[in-house]
C-alpha cells in the first residue's frame, strides 16, 4: 500500500511539475476540448487525454494514474472485441516499445483508448501518426500529446460517418 501511495504521489508531483514548467501550451489543449463539448462529443475519456497531452508535451512521461484510469473507463464498458483488440495492438506495439521508438505510457494509452473507442482506435493511431510527422521533426515526441489530437480529429471526423460501423 505504501509502494502505490509513493507511485501517485510521484505521478501528481509530475503534474505540478509539468503544470509550471510551459504555460503556452494550455491554449491548444484547452481550444481542442472546447472543441469537442461545442460538437457534443465529448466525455471523461477527452478530459483526461487533456491533462494526458498538457504532461506529455512538457515532459514526454505520460502518468501511470491518468492511464489507468482510462483502463478503468474502459473496463466499466466490457465489450469482449474491444479488449480483444486492446490486447492486440499492445502485443503488436509492443515490438516499437523494445526498440525505444515508442514508450510504455504510450502503449498502455493506446490500450486503454482501444477499450473505450473500440476498432476506432485504428483510426485515432492513424490521425495521429500523420499529425506527429507534420509538426514534429526532432526524435523524441509526446505521443500522448498527438493521441489526444487523433482522438479529437476522430470524434468529430465520425460525427455523422462511421466506417466501422459493420462491427
Amino acid at each position: 500500500m505504501k509502494k502505490l501511495y509513493s507511485l501517485i504521489k510521484e505521478d501528481f508531483s509530475l503534474i505540478k511539475k509539468a503544470f509550471l514548467k510551459n504555460k503556452k501550451i494550455i491554449l491548444p489543449i484547452f481550444s481542442g476540448v472546447i472543441f469537442a463539448m461545442i460538437m457534443g462529443k465529448i466525455d471523461i475519456v477527452i478530459i483526461l487525454l487533456a491533462c494526458i497531452a498538457f504532461v506529455d508535451f512538457n515532459t514526454l512521461y505520460i502518468p501511470d494514474v491518468l492511464n489507468y484510469l482510462i483502463i478503468l473507463i474502459g473496463l466499466m464498458k466490457f465489450n469482449s472485441f474491444f479488449i480483444f483488440i486492446g490486447i492486440f495492438l499492445i502485443s503488436f506495439l509492443f515490438y516499437y516499445a523494445r526498440r525505444d521508438a515508442l514508450g510504455y505510457g504510450d502503449i498502455k494509452l493506446i490500450f486503454g483508448l482501444s477499450l473505450n473507442y473500440g476498432p476506432n482506435v485504428f483510426s485515432i493511431i492513424i490521425f495521429s501518426v500523420l499529425i506527429s510527422y507534420i509538426f514534429e521533426k526532432k526524435g523524441k515526441i509526446a505521443f500522448g500529446y498527438y493521441l489526444f489530437w487523433g482522438t479529437i480529429i476522430e470524434k468529430i471526423w465520425f460525427f455523422n460517418f462511421n466506417p466501422f460501423s459493420f462491427f
